[in-house]
């Protein structure tokens, strides 16, 4: 009975593996084809091998210099975000104040609501008026909102660390900041580069939030959105190989943080659910 169990669940996973790996496959095959090849059809493997798509994709049509925001948009973006997590966990695991259950409440509320349409709009209107869309640098800052899931996991990170390491550090004068950024936040670091690995794979793939602020500024485009504007860049048709090209490109960043850091995501993310 275990082994037809087990035949079973073998049966199911490589039936989900070729469900997600299969786009894949056709998109990155399909950056090595000619235009008129995919068009066509055919099969999965190009009759002609185009590595001519990617030099064309990555130095004609300035791809590294999107890349480069992208890299930058979601660096600062991650750190932000997971730096502000971590502070936000600590101040709900290590300290009390009034309305603090309501606050916890409503924080943790926000995460069945989505908020993304609700505040592109004030956001698009505060980077304006204060400048932030001019610069690749100043733009992430606007994204680092939404901390309630990172929010949960770090208060039982911190939770499941004991009450005598603050008072140890209460005995030897350590104060509120001190304990903080001395001790909590270098015990921390598992699960704050859990954090950091997940937000800069969401931001790297963020395409609304990119596309509206880099409105009138287009030296600003992140790599999601250069991939999307391709569609029209054939003759008459869509150019389908340099826009598999792009989205190749796009992707294989993800791909690899994936593949390498794979067990550390799981591991941050079930150190964070256990709570003290």
């Amino acid at each position: 009975m275990v082994k037809i169990v087990n035949v079973f669940k073998y049966i199911f996973l490589t039936i989900a593996a070729t469900v997600t790996i299969w786009p894949i496959l056709f998109v990155v095959l399909g950056s090595f084809k000619t235009n008129q090849e995919l068009i066509a059809g055919g099969g999965l493997l190009p009759k002609k091998w185009m590595v001519s798509n990617y030099a064309e994709v990555w130095g004609g049509m300035d791809f590294s210099f999107y890349f480069f925001n992208s890299f930058v948009f979601a660096c600062i973006a991650a750190i932000l975000s997971a730096l502000l997590g971590s502070m936000g966990g600590y101040v709900f695991a290590r300290s009390d104040f009034p309305g603090k259950r309501l606050l916890y409440a409503l924080v943790i509320g926000l995460l069945f609501i989505s908020l993304g349409p609700m505040t592109l709009f004030p956001k698009f209107e505060m980077a304006v008026n204060w400048g932030l869309n001019s610069n690749i640098f100043t733009l992430p800052l606007l994204t680092a909102t939404g901390l309630g899931a990172s929010l949960f996991l770090y208060e039982g990170y911190i939770k499941s660390l004991g009450r005598e390491i603050d008072e140890a550090a209460v005995v030897d004068g350590a104060g509120y900041y001190k304990r903080y950024f001395s001790i909590f936040l270098p015990l921390m670091i598992p699960i704050i580069s859990t954090f950091f690995i997940i937000e800069f794979v969401a931001e790297w793939n963020n395409y609304i939030f990119p596309l509206v602020m880099t409105i009138g500024n287009p030296q600003l485009k992140t790599i999601t959105v250069a991939v999307v504007e391709m569609r029209s860049m054939g003759d008459g048709a869509a150019a389908w190989n340099l826009l598999m090209t792009g989205s190749s490109i796009s992707i294989i960043p993800v791909l690899i943080v994936f593949v390498v850091m794979n067990r550390q995501i799981v591991e941050g993310l079930s150190q964070g659910a256990v709570k003290g």
